[in-house]
């Protein structure tokens, strides 16, 4: 997660059709069946691109820094999200598969373990309760792929029609794709790169783009998607130019938020991501949205 919210940007490309929600008919012998194969997946972990085969039941850990147990670093309400599922309660996880140089969310990444351990029960009573009722359910990181198998869990106590959002960065592999197909109704896919060099050095990562690509097209055969790009500092012609281009080609009718409100983080990072996003680099990026006639929402 880069804490940067949805309500402080956009730009005057071709507006998306208003998008709406309609909750997914979720079976919960399905749901049963797809927790037995989650969990089942941990004993040689491959939620993630990474593969790493480790065996969580057992206290092993892979790249990500997760055992079997997941904890959360914040449970709230959140209001400045896309329009249409918004309000949406949402819970973050603790624990993420990339290492972003400038992820605001590192110290709670690298330390999950440090954090509230997750009780999907106890979750969906407090959404239940909570007023006004939200238009959505949240599943946030760090990322939520490699909580897959509490992910599922949550969605299994959860109301039945209230509509479940999977917000990724989206380097999962095909066989968590399979265990989501049909529960999730909405995915909002956080698109960082143009270029596996910048993936690689940035965020630890192989085969970046094959992997994001596959996952969109995907996710937009299974239910609502909608992508986010935040952009770099000093990483417009690298990252954000290419990461547009890929969308414009492949997924022209997706809606898109081009977010310009980067934050800088406190620790010493790599380059030009020390500093903030410059006025000329922010039009520039929305320059290059409006001339590929990307669609928008809010």
């Amino acid at each position: 997660m880069t804490g940067q919210s949805v309500a402080d940007h956009g730009f005057a490309g071709r507006e998306a059709a208003p998008l709406t929600l309609r909750p997914t008919a979720r079976d919960r012998t399905l749901i049963a069946q797809r927790i037995a194969l989650a969990e089942d997946l941990l004993r040689q972990c491959c939620f993630c691109q990474h593969r790493c085969r480790v065996d969580r039941t057992r206290g092993e850990m892979g790249k990500c820094g997760c055992d079997a147990t997941s904890h959360a670093y914040s449970e709230e309400v959140l209001w400045g999200e896309e329009e249409f599922i918004t309000p949406s309660y949402a819970i973050f996880f603790a624990g993420c598969n990339l290492r972003c140089a400038f992820c605001s969310a590192s110290e709670s990444n690298l330390q999950p373990q440090n954090h509230t351990p997750i009780a999907a029960e106890a979750v969906a009573r407090r959404v239940r309760r909570c007023e006004p009722r939200p238009a959505s359910f949240s599943l946030i990181g760090g990322e939520p792929t490699v909580h897959l198998h509490t992910c599922l869990r949550l969605i299994a106590a959860l109301p039945p029609d209230l509509p479940v959002v999977w917000n990724s960065n989206f380097y999962f592999t095909h066989s968590a794709a399979q265990l989501l197909e049909g529960l999730v109704d909405v995915f909002i896919a956080d698109v960082h790169f143009g270029n596996d060099d910048c993936a690689r050095s940035l965020a630890g990562v192989e085969s970046y783009l094959e992997t994001l690509t596959r996952n969109l097209q995907w996710a937009n055969s299974a239910g609502t998607l909608v992508a986010r790009h935040l952009v770099l500092p000093g990483h417009l012609e690298c990252c954000t130019r290419p990461a547009l281009e890929l969308l414009a080609e492949e997924l022209p009718r997706v809606p898109i938020h081009i977010m310009t409100s980067y934050v800088p983080p406190t620790a010493p990072t790599i380059g030009e991501l020390g500093r903030e996003l410059d006025e000329q680099e922010a039009a520039r990026a929305f320059e290059i949205g409006q001339s590929l006639g990307l669609r928008t929402t809010e």
